[in-house]
């Protein structure tokens, strides 16, 4: 059992959700879509009217989802992605690629609120929160909004839309029970409608043991939202959300290793082992990954006259955790010839638990005014601006006689952190960086004709990096400084032939700010170019009642394309590949069969290619023309369902294609095909009390495929080239099957 400790971030978060607090806001249109039309698939497909590519999960199609995933999890049969989780839990890692991109290339928001990490761009799902709290997840694949709060989007979207609170009094329950002692226990209550007030909070507790090796997951949400609308179309809206979590986490392992020993292998050991001086070196209960998190947004759109509004969101988020994933025990001794600015001769040799902690402060604000000039003509004009904040160590904390670290929790100031013989704390990185981000823009919007709208736009990005090395083991104190700036336009245009048939084609330009890391890593460079890209995107819909199909091509070219992997100790490091250039289709396909049946497809074909040789430590590599690690050509999910009202089910199958572990494409990971099924049934209720209640069963990965899922950490070359040696390309390791079974009621 774990006990979690009662911050002031958990006691202000708890006095904010208690029910007097009911202030408001409609969601900001920075990120959020009208669903307009009927939903078909068993929700998983929408009617579409944007002239850009865009997939939209629907809470239906959530809903009938097993197990407790996140978000990301919900849009794992989406065209154009290719998602992997670590578990069924929804609280391990997920990674993501859209159209060549991996997740930490795609803009992701939530009520407009950015929330890639501000430094390194990753997304981790501790700051997804609950996905019984999504009214809807949508996706443009390529095309970048204009109005998007992102430095670190190559192109894309993907945005969470929280759902409204309800007029009436009541409540929802749902407790989740699966594999590996997977728990989850969430309750929501709504207060109902009060001279324009509506709110509800909401709580949820999830635990859950590794599916592979030794280690528990634990984690706590709260979460609210408070809506105000007036008569006069002015409306307010607070949205509230904190996670606290004490994860354990995965290993990742080489191919040669999972051929070798199988997906059971390569995670950390369950009893100690101790080095030759008799000192613990490895054991799991060293990788930890303890985390909080709290975003805060507060949006106000006001009617100023009939034609015009201004939204305005200020924002606000908080986050403080690290986690330790390296495979040994951090050695330190009062020899080491990496001592830097401290005096280590008051230490013992000794090993040490090092989390990468980070400490982000993150505050910005969004508005746009919004102009209906004539019922042909519309203008939008906004402005972000944010300034974010990090702070980046790694105390060395002593390990106890049971192998637990003696302080979890490693932000600055704690108690069992090593210090030198002058007091000074001893930091393997120890980094403070400011983030000031801003972008206007201007979009015009011209309704030609009922068939015919044409928009175009254009934003001024700039952005700044300012580092300040703080000095440790391994280097000296020093600031470093980069800035970044780009005009970038968009366009599109939508033509529709008839009713059935509409045309869409896209253009957009994106920049993508080069992570924190680059201003301290010794092998990236503070001149590293910011990464552009040009996107295409043609497309095609055709819409009936019962059916709906859509065809897109992409064509996406790339100058200074970045890609983040990770080292040994599970540190960001960046490689330039230079030019790139990524093709190919996308085609989704749902509609209704006869006796209650539907269907759903999605197929993506995406050619990754690069377009010059690379050279690293005085060697050059055979990279042109090579795939781009981590992409798979072809992608298909193809779902038969069932639902007549009473009984619902599902039957999926996903075929993820072959992919590479390097750049050089020496080592390759065959494709899979995986199946899941889900069924459930809404139970019969009195209406009075209860108002609906529902049973649903899921089973992932049916027929217990062994896999490896994605690249964790890339390479150049997995083959010695000309003389330079050999690297390991290292995987994350698919799921075996599991199964999950929730209760639910509406009151």
């Amino acid at each position: 059992m774990t006990t979690f400790k009662r911050s002031g971030i958990y006691l202000a978060v708890m006095t904010a959700l208690l029910p007097g607090l009911a202030q408001a806001e409609e969601n900001s249109d920075v990120g959020t879509i009208n669903v307009q039309g009927v939903s078909l698939g068993g929700g998983m497909m929408v009617q579409e009217e944007t002239a850009k590519a865009r997939s939209t999960v629907t809470k239906e199609a959530m809903d009938k989802m097993p197990s407790a995933g996140n978000a990301i999890d919900k849009l794992e049969y989406t065209p154009g992605l290719n998602v992997n989780s670590t578990d069924a839990s929804g609280l391990s890692g997920v990674d993501y690629t859209m159209r060549g991109m991996n997740s930490d290339q795609i803009g992701l928001s939530m009520d407009g609120i950015p929330i890639n990490d501000s430094g390194n761009y990753a997304v981790y799902p501790n700051l997804l929160g609950d996905a019984e709290n999504l009214e809807e997840i949508f996706v443009t694949q390529g095309a970048s909004e204009a109005d998007g709060p992102h430095i670190g989007s190559s192109g894309g979207n993907i945005g969470l839309v929280t759902r409204r609170p309800v007029k009436e009094f009541g409540g929802f329950v749902k407790q989740t029970l699966g594999s590996n002692d997977l728990s989850k226990t969430f309750a929501r209550l709504e207060t109902g409608e009060y001279n324009g007030f509506s709110n509800w909070l909401s709580y949820s507790h999830t635990e859950a043991k590794k599916w592979r090796g030794e280690g528990r997951l634990y984690s706590n949400k709260f979460e609210m939202n408070s809506l105000f609308e007036a008569e006069n179309g002015n409306s307010s809206n607070l949205i509230v959300k904190y996670n606290r979590q004490e994860n354990s986490n995965y290993n990742s392992i080489s191919k040669s290793q999972f051929e070798r020993e199988g997906r059971s292998s390569g995670d950390y050991p369950a009893t100690p082992q101790y080095n030759s001086s008799g000192q613990l070196s490895r054991y799991y209960k060293l990788n930890r990954n303890p985390f909080e998190n709290l975003t805060v947004s507060f949006s106000q759109k006001l009617q100023l006259r009939d034609n015009l509004s201004w939204t305005i969101q200020p924002y606000y988020y908080w986050g403080n955790g690290g986690s330790f994933s390296g495979l040994n025990a951090s050695s330190l001794s009062p020899t080491s010839d990496q001592a830097g600015q401290y005096d280590l001769s008051n230490l013992s040799s000794n090993t040490y638990y090092r989390p990468s902690w980070t400490q982000t402060w993150r505050p910005g604000v969004t508005t746009k005014l919004k102009w209906d000039i004539n019922e042909q003509h519309s203008l939008d004009v906004g402005y972000w601006y944010e300034r974010a904040r990090q702070r980046q160590t790694q105390p060395f904390i002593g390990i106890n006689a049971d192998g637990n670290p003696a302080e979890l929790w490693g932000e600055p100031g704690g108690s069992n952190q090593v210090k030198d013989a002058n007091g000074k704390t001893v930091q393997g990185r120890d980094q403070y960086t400011v983030t000031p981000a801003q972008k206007v823009w201007v979009q015009d919007s011209w309704y030609l004709s009922p068939d015919w709208t044409l928009v175009g736009g254009l934003a001024w990005q700039h952005v700044e990096r300012r580092g300040e090395n703080n000095g440790s083991l391994y280097n000296a104190p020093e600031n470093r400084h980069a800035s970044y700036h780009k005009f970038l336009p968009n366009f599109s245009a939508s033509y529709r032939l008839n009713q059935e048939n509409q045309l869409f084609y896209s253009l957009s330009r994106n920049m993508r700010t080069p992570p924190n890391y680059v201003l301290y890593n010794v092998g990236d460079s503070i001149s590293t170019k910011p990464e552009l890209s040009w996107n295409h995107e043609l497309g095609w819909r055709f819409q009936q009642e019962d059916m709906l199909l859509s065809a897109t091509l992409f064509y996406l070219r790339y100058s200074d394309r970045q890609m983040s992997t990770t080292n040994s100790d599970g540190d960001f490091e960046m490689m330039n590949v230079g030019k790139v250039e990524n093709r190919g289709v996308e085609l989704e396909w749902s509609g209704k069969l006869p006796h209650n049946f539907n269907y759903y497809a999605s197929y993506t074909y995406t050619d990754s290619e690069q377009k010059q040789d690379l050279t690293t430590e005085g060697v050059t590599l055979p990279t042109s023309g090579k795939t781009l690690p981590n992409v798979p050509k072809n992608l298909l999910n193809l779902t038969l369902g069932y639902d007549d009202g009473l009984w619902y089910s599902g039957v999926t199958a996903k075929y993820v294609g072959a992919f590479y572990g390097d750049l050089t494409n020496d080592e390759k990971v065959g494709g899979r095909t995986i199946y899941d099924l889900a069924a459930g049934v809404h139970l019969p209720v009195d209406k009075k009390i209860v108002k609906s209640a529902a049973l649903r069963f899921g089973i992932d990965n049916l027929l217990d495929k062994k896999y490896l899922t994605s690249v964790r950490t890339n390479v150049f070359n997995a083959s010695a080239h000309n003389g330079l040696d050999a690297s390991t390309p290292y995987y994350n390791v698919g799921e075996e099957r599991t199964f999950s079974v929730s209760l639910e009621a509406t009151f």
